[in-house]
């Protein structure tokens, strides 16, 4: 498969899981946005049982994908940083986009990481 294949299915796998994130976002905010005093054991368990349930269906499953992306990828990334030279006038544009591409699965594996974690820390606090 020639590299430039690779490029395009990477591309195409962080389109689909950015997606996917859009799709996730307004849940994965509505479930931050709990309020974390409220009186009553039911409403506060039926805020732990959103926030859970956000965590589990929307982050965790999201924060994996970009992860396993990411981690199928580095190793081509590492070679082609290894093996390249800096320059700013004759750069091969296909390996230049791999690198930013596997780049952007690691912002956006770190970025639903600190949600989930954000999610799992309001649904301790909600208990």
């Amino acid at each position: 498969m020639p590299f430039s294949d690779i490029v395009a299915v990477s591309g195409l796998l962080l389109t689909l899981t950015t997606f996917m994130f859009n799709l996730a976002w307004s849940a994965l905010n509505e479930a931050l946005a709990q309020d974390e005093y409220q009186k009553g054991s039911q409403s506060r368990k039926r805020s732990r049982d959103k926030v859970l349930g956000a965590f589990y269906w929307r982050a965790l499953p999201l924060t994996c994908a970009f992860t396993a992306l990411f981690y199928v990828n580095l190793p081509a990334a590492v070679r082609i940083v290894r093996s390249s030279t800096l320059d700013l006038w004759d750069f091969d544009i296909d390996r230049t986009l791999y690198v930013m591409v596997v780049m952007a699965l690691l912002a956006f594996a770190l970025v639903n990481g600190a949600l989930a974690l954000r999610l799992l820390r309001k649904w301790h606090k909600l208990r």
